[in-house]
């Protein structure tokens, strides 16, 4: 090879043109150095996902790629304090604002695109606006009330107790970080997979804002604006306003209507910031208010049982055997009606079941029966339901802020508190077929305040923080189930839930520096949990007078015995790490820890069948984890590295079931059972490089290997091991590039990336204790088909920024190549009959117009 050239990404490059510059002596160096990162690169097959970040607090702007030389450090607030990312023993997938726009990180759930060892569902038999996030394995599929996620989401150091609203747009945003791993010591319970810390931009005493207006195909159209004020020399104001509204992405011929419309998310901000010049302290109020509407989750089937109660309506599963559908393949029919007009026909055949014969048959005609003039001619059967007519999604949230620092000296004293009311109304065709065989329509109101206080110091070489929290919530709970509407087989029930939870803790963490480079760290939290539940059940929520379906009255008319079971208990757990770390250079450092930590017991607000319990235990985990973090070539290449493994004991899974009550009747529910024992153990890389000005290069890659541990069975006595762990996918990986040129007028910036996740099972369910062969073979089947398989997406953005005035233009695009993938899965394949999967995003693309000012 030409000594004054280097090679690099496939291309060549003169030595004296890039970044990598030196005299003619370091040449020889630079050329074995660079031999040997490429290896290193090479024998990763990818670059980690970038890990852009700023310090919460940060008024400085974020430079560009163009703008510095050598990768910035990362100041993350991972261990509740400002620090560089590459000498904390945490794993962090960090991103400052620049690193948001730029990768089109708009919701929480594109943090999956750009984390290694992350898994997010949203969607599925809850809101639209609801996430189930899961790290390394560890996760929480269920929107229960009373269960709680193994990942905890923060914003502005508040955390976010429910779900259903987790699903946040990044509007103003300063900063998102992904901590993976156990988080219990310092951030609390129900972080035992790993934490989402978000933080907003606090206001400045500059007069400065932005407005940005965008539209995309389906109709997408956006308005976003952010103002800040200084009202005084120690008093300044922040405001930030949002509006985005779509079509939608896929016609529904049951409602006749579309699925996936977002008819207003609304968004608004105010935050104000008191810093007196005279006084140590500073303190923040904010307030936000969230608005968002849509036409329902969209959901294709994805297997039908030639046995249960839905084949009567469809006659899918001779499409499968004839080899017209690929078996345990999602079928969309009631999303893009890709299927050609006769198979179509042959889906809405009546099955043989004798009992519906006679009336189905008026519906289902063969002669002529086939694509929209079936629906056009004859009806459904469903006609008429109300919640199949207007499927939705509606959530309203509110949140108050309150953040108070005092800089004592020696120590500092901060004291955060936070208000949060929420309630989301949601109604879901539960089969995803024409013919609408069934609803789920479920009411979330929750309200909660927490209360934080941290005392932390330097004393020589100890570095030591303490605290105290308190958390309390309260809230309701509602699901009407109404499965084949108006048929001899039609099943309506309601669960009602009312809910109280309140939890303390107290906490401390100290590190202490036997030298300069060498460091131990331990810390623990114990956490005191009461939990109260008053539940009621009907079979028939159209009645004037139902039958109970939960408590000691069963099967008796609500009018002469209450339908109302009331429960209460206590959890409490310790939180704990033990670490050590080593600086072996300005650019190599080593650590090694263990934790453990704890996820909430809980109750299940649905009825349960028999074996289980209306309770579940606390699910606990204990983990071991060692990385080393490095900067080569003058901070021109930066690979960060973790190893992993962990145990987890009565962990949390959720079950969908055909309930039975001791009066016969049935009903649709969903529950939380503990499900025995998981063990984990994987290896993430991330890592970024600029191998010459304007070009930066990201990626990250993570294996991951989770399995029920030998004889794992549920509380009901089943033997899990052979079972998939939920939302473990075995590979994740990402790769993406930006590149800047600088002219006189201004900056280009092109910008691709692409996103892996390997297959992953999502909704699980067991066979009951004594079940025959038959029966284990529905619930493997049902298992199979939920199973989301794998995909990719790929991205692009190009913008062009003005010097003056601050103007930018950009162009986007998502999931360019029209991939279709899937976010959830409701499996009730022996329940109604049916295993649904729910659609992702098809492909969008539009532009958008900023200024700044």
């Amino acid at each position: 090879m030409n000594d004054g050239l280097i090679a690099f990404a496939g291309g060549f490059m003169p030595l004296d043109q890039g970044v990598f510059r030196e005299d003619a002596k370091m040449k020889k160096t630079l050329k074995a150095n660079l031999m040997l990162s490429v290896a290193i690169v090479g024998s990763t097959g990818l670059w980690s996902q970038a890990v852009h970040a700023q310090a919460a607090q940060a008024a400085a702007v974020t430079a560009t790629p163009s703008e510095r030389e050598g990768i910035a450090d990362i100041v993350v607030t991972a261990r509740r304090t400002s620090e560089n990312l590459q000498t904390i023993p945490v794993a962090v997938t960090a991103l400052d604002s620049v690193a948001l726009e730029t990768k089109q990180i708009l919701v929480v759930t594109d943090l999956a695109r750009t984390t290694p060892s992350l898994s997010i569902g949203t969607g599925g038999t809850g809101p639209a606006s609801i996430v189930y996030l899961a790290i390394r394995g560890q996760a929480q599929n269920s929107p229960n009330s009373l269960s709680d996620a193994s990942v905890g989401i923060y914003i502005d150091g508040v955390y976010v107790a429910r779900p259903i609203v987790g699903n946040l747009g990044f509007l103003d945003a300063a900063s998102a970080e992904v901590l993976r791993g156990p988080q219990g010591t310092l951030f609390g319970r129900n972080t035992t997979g790993g934490a989402l810390n978000l933080t907003s931009n606090q206001p400045t005493d500059r007069y400065e804002g932005s407005l940005k207006l965008g539209y995309g195909n389906y109709n997408q159209r956006m308005v976003e604006g952010v103002y800040n004020v200084p009202l005084s020399s120690d008093v300044a104001a922040r405001v930030a306003l949002r509006y985005n509204a779509r079509d939608n992405f896929y016609p529904n011929l049951t409602s006749g209507k579309g699925q996936g419309n977002v008819s207003g998310d609304y968004f608004g901000r105010l935050t104000l910031k008191w810093s007196p010049s005279n006084l140590p302290i500073t303190a923040t109020i904010s307030g936000d208010f969230n608005d968002y509407r849509d036409s329902g989750n969209p959901n294709a089937v994805s297997a039908i049982n030639p046995s249960g109660p839905l084949q009567s309506f469809t006659n899918i599963s001779a499409g499968v055997q004839s080899g017209a559908i690929p078996a345990n393949a999602p079928i969309p029919l009631s999303a893009t009606f890709s299927v050609p007009a006769a198979l179509f026909a042959n889906f809405l055949q009546p099955g043989a079941n004798p009992n519906l014969q006679s009336y189905v048959n008026p519906y289902f005609t063969p002669a002529g029966a086939s694509g929209n003039n079936w629906l056009a001619t004859y009806g459904r059967p469903t006609t008429g339901n109300p919640e199949i007519d207007n499927l939705h999604n509606l959530t309203v949230g509110k949140s108050v802020t309150g953040t108070f620092t005092w800089d004592m000296g020696g120590a500092r004293l901060k004291s955060i508190s936070g208000y949060r009311n929420s309630r989301a109304n949601n109604s879901l065709d539960l089969t995803g077929t024409p013919t609408g065989g069934g609803a789920f329509v479920t009411e979330y109101i929750n309200e909660q305040f927490s209360q934080e206080l941290q005392l932390a110091g330097t004393a020589g070489r100890l570095d030591w923080i303490g605290g105290l929290y308190y958390f309390r919530e309260t809230g309701s709970e509602r699901s009407d189930s109404a499965i084949f509407y108006n048929t001899p087989i039609a099943a309506y029930a309601r669960s009602l839930a009312t809910y109280a939870s309140e939890s303390k803790g107290m906490f401390a963490q100290v590190n202490y520096r036997i030298t300069d480079e060498f460091r131990v760290t331990g810390g623990i939290r114990y956490t005191w949990d009461n939990r109260s539940i008053n539940r009621m059940g009907i079979t028939d929520w159209r009645a004037a007078d139902p039958v109970c379906n939960v408590g000691a009255n069963i099967g008796k008319k609500a009018s002469v015995a209450p339908c109302v079971n009331a429960e209460s208990r206590n959890f409490s757990y310790p939180a704990w790490t033990l670490g050590v770390d080593y600086k072996i250079s300005p650019s190599v450092f080593v650590y090694a820890k263990t934790s453990g930590a704890s996820m909430s017991g809980g109750f299940n607000s649905r009825p349960v069948p028999q074996g289980f319990s209306s309770s579940f235990e606390p699910e606990r985990v204990k983990d071991a984890e060692v990385g080393i973090k490095v900067d080569f070539f003058d901070r021109h290449l930066r690979t960060n590295i973790a190893v992993f493994g962990a145990r987890q004991a009565n962990v949390q899974r959720i079950v969908n079931a055909v309930f039975t009550n001791a009066a016969g009747a049935q009903s649709l529910t969903q529950f939380v059972s503990n499900s025995g024992k998981v063990n984990t153990a994987g290896v993430e890389f991330e890592g970024t490089a600029q191998p010459w000005r304007g070009m930066e290069m990201t990626g990250s890659v993570a294996y991951l290997d989770a399995k029920y541990a030998s004889g794992s069975r549920t509380e009901a006595g089943v033997d899990r091991s052979v079972e998939p762990v939920t939302q473990a996918p075995k590979w994740t990986w990402s790769a993406g590039a930006t590149q800047e040129f600088k002219m006189n007028a201004g900056t280009l910036a092109i910008h691709g990336d692409y996103a892996y996740v390997s297959s992953r099972a999502f909704d699980v369910n067991s066979p009951a204790l004594g079940a025959t062969p038959a029966q284990i073979a529905a619930v493997n089947a049902g298992n199979a088909a939920s199973v989301i398989r794998a995909y990719g997406l790929l991205n692009g953005r190009i913008s062009f920024a003005l010097a003056k005035p601050q103007i930018e233009f950009a162009i986007w695009g998502r999931n360019l190549t029209n991939q279709p993938w899937f976010t959830n899965v409701f499996n009730s394949y022996t329940g109604i009959g049916s295993t649904n999967q729910f659609q992702g995003a098809p492909r969008t693309y539009g532009g958008t117009i900023s200024f700044k000012f």
